[in-house]
């Protein structure tokens, strides 16, 4: 027998073996095999079999399978479904794609950890009239629709959870089981405890951060369908779920779920196509959906469902506007943060009633960046075109794209000046300002330096909401879905860095942040206030948060420029991204491949953008040249990346594509 395996390189094909069912008994799509790859062996993914040879070119000989791994570790079908449509849509090697559903470490047994599955006393919960309405809607269109999507738009507070339950036990107690996806890890543990209560069965928490050995256990127990509740990241969208019922996507506008290396998926759409491919409901839920989805309901293929109240009936929390060019501001030479004295005394009067406070910044380390102050030189990554972030603690400077650190310079580079001083501001260096500005505050910090673990997250998210802290900073991580009863008072920082961001998506991911991070205050019996920092706040967002502009013509705005400039929703974007280590040799072999593709009269020119250099022009040592194209369907991109694959191999450049790309 003959087959063809995916094999986890990016490579944009499969490989041909030959094995002996006498030998290794019988095989399947889906199974995993040991096979020899050049010098070495790996893990593959059998995607195809035959029991005729494959044409081989003279003098190449068909390897053999070394061994087959043991069938509990198989893809169910539909998953082998789903890396095959995913590798197609992506333009993505097909073996990295399978690496993406690959079992934890499958080629050896990691462990015997025991799970107690015994399952618990659910706890009854109740649904106001809007919940109940829309739980019925969903229940209604399931019976009588063909795998329907459900994009369910609840103000923040509304509880959109307790209806994703609702419907996660009518499907469990079908005997079916439920995959809840959530955009950030830091979610996972508070929304397991929340299900488990209230459905009564055990929970599995599938991301990254957990331990290999514990995710081979629960991938084994998953695809038994002993364990029947999985909820994480996105990747748990691969998770081998038996007789799945239900897929939800919480918080479905957020940009995390796009996968941004390797196999570079959307795990929102995938999801969907998952729904479709085993012809179950979806429900996309957020207070600020996204664009596309907004458009897909107006195209018809998806059922919008909407909760305007907040479940404790408290209303949106007021928001108030601080304008840091006419606020009369801190005067500190310790503080360089930018802080209103209006500010500062709001969160000192909320400390004051026992209450607490949220602070949302969107930069991490002590400062951007060390500058010389005698002849103006700032230390960059040696690897990368971008400036090496300060932190003060640790004594070093680190790039936030390869990774790269070092000590603190005693001295300038250039002149030798001891004169270095660290410039701007970051969640670190807040931290330390806000003690100084709230004496009795008692601070947390909640960004990707601080959390090094999954222990770590746990321990600071119930540290604040038992209340042995009152002042919680943070960064993304804190704006979604997080509950905490007693913040009454958020404070955005800096409400520019949103703002003032070059992306045809800037404005709508604004617009959601802002959304989000304000909806953490008030949630709960007491009433929230949120204080929207910034030097220049006359911009539509600010006038949809205060209510001067509805979100509803807003998004006609959105949506109308976005159809003019043949923008998502009105377009498949895909930017195909050029590297090599030889700046000039690139820069030349690129504008030879895209001038070649300008000149075919198939292609609509005012559709395409570039070739230039990347935003982050080098990364790891290696130079980067973006070409962006709005594909008018999916049958063009295709026809075009296939095209730019080709000439790429010929050239001998290195071609990334990212369809549907979220970041620059």
């Amino acid at each position: 027998m003959y087959l063809k395996v995916a094999i986890p390189r990016p490579l944009d094909r499969l490989f041909d073996y030959q094995f002996s069912k006498s030998d290794l008994g019988e095989i399947t799509a889906g199974d995993w095999v040991m096979v020899p790859f050049g010098r070495s062996k790996l893990v593959g993914c059998v995607v195809e079999l035959s029991d005729e040879k494959p044409k081989l070119p003279d003098g190449v000989e068909l390897k053999s399978v070394i061994h087959k791994i043991p069938e509990e570790f198989s893809l169910p079908s539909e998953l082998v479904q789903l890396c095959k449509f995913g590798a197609e849509y992506y333009q993505y090697p097909i073996g990295e794609a399978f690496f993406s559903a690959q079992p934890p470490s499958p080629e050896k047994e990691l462990g015997t950890r025991k799970i107690k599955l015994e399952n618990m006393t659910a706890k009854e919960i109740y649904l106001n009239e809007e919940q109940a309405m829309v739980a019925a809607t969903i229940e209604e269109k399931t019976k009588s629709a063909v795998n329907p999507v459900f994009l369910l738009e609840g103000i923040t507070g509304s509880g959109k959870t307790e209806v994703y339950i609702e419907i996660a036990k009518k499907r469990l107690n079908e005997g079916k089981s439920v995959l809840i996806l959530v955009p950030e890890i830091a979610l996972t543990a508070q929304l397991k405890s929340r299900f488990e209560n209230s459905l009564g069965y055990l929970v599995a928490l599938w991301h990254s951060a957990l331990a290999e050995g514990l995710r081979q256990v629960q991938w084994k127990k998953i695809k038994s369908g002993e364990i029947k509740v999985v909820i994480g990241a996105r990747s748990a969208l691969f998770a081998p779920m038996k007789n799945l019922g239900l897929i939800v996507v919480d918080e479905e506008h957020d940009q995390t779920y796009k996968q941004e290396e390797r196999f570079r998926y959307q795990a929102r759409d995938l999801a969907v196509y998952r729904g479709h491919l085993q012809k179950i409901p979806v429900i996309l839920g957020s207070a600020t959906p996204s664009l596309e989805s907004i458009q897909r309901v107006r195209d018809g293929r998806y059922i919008h469902l909407t909760i305007k109240r907040r479940f404790s009936g408290q209303l949106l929390p007021e928001i108030k506007l601080i304008s840091l060019s006419e606020e009369r501001l801190v005067i500190n030479e310790k503080v360089k943060t930018p802080f209103a004295e209006k500010t500062v005394q709001i969160m000192q009067e909320t400390l004051d009633r026992g209450e607490q406070v949220i602070v949302f910044l969107n930069r991490r380390g002590f400062s951007q960046f060390i500058l010389c102050q005698d002849c103006g030189w700032i230390k960059e990554c040696p690897q990368c075109s971008i400036t090496l972030t300060h932190y003060q603690r640790k004594n070093e400077l680190r790039c936030h794209v390869c990774g790269y650190h070092q000590h603190i310079p005693e001295e300038c580079e250039v002149c030798h000046s001891h004169e270095l001083r660290g410039m701007g501001f970051g969640t670190e260096s807040l931290e330390e300002e806000l003690q100084l500005l709230l004496p009795e505050g008692k601070i947390l910090r909640l960004d990707r330096d601080q959390i090094t673990s999954q222990k770590r997250l746990e321990e600071t998210l119930d540290s604040f909401r038992n209340g042995e802290a009152n002042v919680l900073i943070g960064t993304q991580m804190l704006v979604k879905g997080h509950d905490f009863a007693r913040v009454t008072c958020v404070v955005v920082v800096s409400a520019d860095m949103l703002l003032k961001w070059p992306d045809f998506r800037a404005t709508e991911r604004a617009l959601q942040t802002l959304t989000q991070v304000s909806g953490r205050a008030g949630r709960a019996e007491l009433p929230g206030q949120v204080l929207i920092q910034g030097f220049d706040l006359d911009h539509p967002v600010i006038k949809v948060l205060q209510g001067e502009q509805t979100q509803e013509s807003f998004i006609e705005d959105e949506l109308m420029m976005r159809k003019e400039l043949s923008y998502p929703p009105f377009s498949r974007f895909v930017r195909f991204r050029f590297q090599g280590k030889n700046e000039p040799l690139l820069r030349k072999k690129v504008d030879i491949m895209v001038e070649h593709i300008l000149k075919e009269s198939e292609n609509d020119r005012s559709r395409m953008m570039g070739p230039s250099e990347a935003l982050l022009f080098r990364a790891n040592h290696e130079y980067r040249f973006d070409f962006y194209y709005k594909a008018p369907t999916i049958d063009a991109l295709m026809k075009l990346s296939k095209k730019l694959k080709r000439m790429s191999e010929i050239e001998e450049v290195e071609l990334i594509v990212d369809v549907d790309p979220y970041t620059s």
